[in-house]
């Protein structure tokens, strides 16, 4: 009999937890339940769409720098291929506001893919991960460009992969953080260059450029201040390895051979959300980029409104 008071006294501990846990799991289930999200501004969802739907996420923005104004429009439009598979495209088109380029040009397309590796749920509280295998297309013009026309393109093709992640946190307050980190790495191809070019080449010039690969890193949140309303915040740090141009200005030119340095730099995208339903948001949030390595800084309010299909 004497054994039977710690057996007892084991057996009230593993229930009482187990009873905490089915707790937790079910308040954690009612949160998600009734939070609404867009997304931050800038880190991608580590989840896929289910079968059969559709996703669309349209950004207008206007990237300020050194006193120039550079509007755009870009997004998300993706498709769930299966429940774990959701492939889509990211279109991009800016807006010239100079006096010779005053006019809609259409910059690089990206490809999207996104295979989803693991599912958080209330009972199986693991990260979201999934492995993203994108490609950039050179959709935008990138030579041949009249004096004194800018180009909105690499001319390149550029494979990419990364690995998204997302995470839910209950609150004490029953509130909800979700938290999001994306890593992403592009391989640009070797393109041909002809006359005036994005590269900084005149128009005489024949020859090639090896744009140089783009490194992220994104950390995002989002918290849930009711369930209509989101605060997020992202933090971006970008680096780019050196561009590699080569060539000669005219047949019997000289060769020419120009390494663009190393760069990076470090934002951060303060934003507010607001989901009218559990299908349908929008987000206002401004992406600051103080000046980094060889690179200038930028501020670029924009909106998004997000919808679910």
């Amino acid at each position: 009999m004497k054994l039977a008071v710690p057996v007892l006294a084991a057996a009230l501990t593993c229930a009482t937890a187990a009873s905490a846990a089915d707790s937790k799991a079910e308040r954690l289930r009612e949160a998600m339940k009734d939070a609404r999200w867009t997304g931050p501004l800038l880190a991608s969802n580590a989840e896929t769409l289910p079968q059969g739907h559709f996703y669309t996420e349209p950004y207008f923005f206007d990237g300020i720098s050194g006193g120039d104004h550079h509007p755009g429009t870009s997004g998300f439009y993706q498709y769930g291929l299966t429940d774990d598979w959701t492939v889509g495209m990211q279109p991009f088109f800016s807006l010239g506001t100079q006096k010779y380029n005053r006019d809609v040009a259409i910059g690089d397309f990206k490809l999207l893919s996104q295979v989803r590796l693991s599912h958080f749920t209330a009972d199986h509280r693991v990260p979201s991960v999934a492995l993203v295998t994108n490609l950039k297309l050179p959709t935008g013009k990138s030579d041949h460009l009249r004096a004194p026309k800018s180009g909105h393109g690499s001319g390149s093709f550029a494979p990419e992969i990364g690995i998204n992640v997302q995470q839910y946190f209950l609150l004490k307050s029953g509130r909800l953080l979700r938290g999001r980190i994306n890593v992403l790495k592009d391989f640009p191809l070797r393109t041909d260059v002809s006359g005036r070019s994005t590269y900084g080449t005149g128009a005489d010039f024949r020859g090639h450029a090896r744009p140089g690969s783009k490194t992220t890193v994104i950390l995002g949140a989002e918290y849930t201040l009711t369930n209509e309303w989101v605060l997020a915040f992202d933090i971006e740090r970008d680096q780019w390895s050196k561009t590699k141009v080569a060539g000669r200005d005219g047949p019997d030119g000289p060769l020419v051979r120009r390494t663009s340095p190393r760069s990076w730099n470090i934002g951060f995208a303060p934003a507010v959300e607001y989901n009218w339903s559990p299908r349908a948001g929008a987000i206002f949030g401004v992406w600051i980029v103080p000046k980094g390595h060889n690179t200038q800084s930028s501020v670029t309010p924009a909106i998004a409104i997000q919808r679910f299909w």
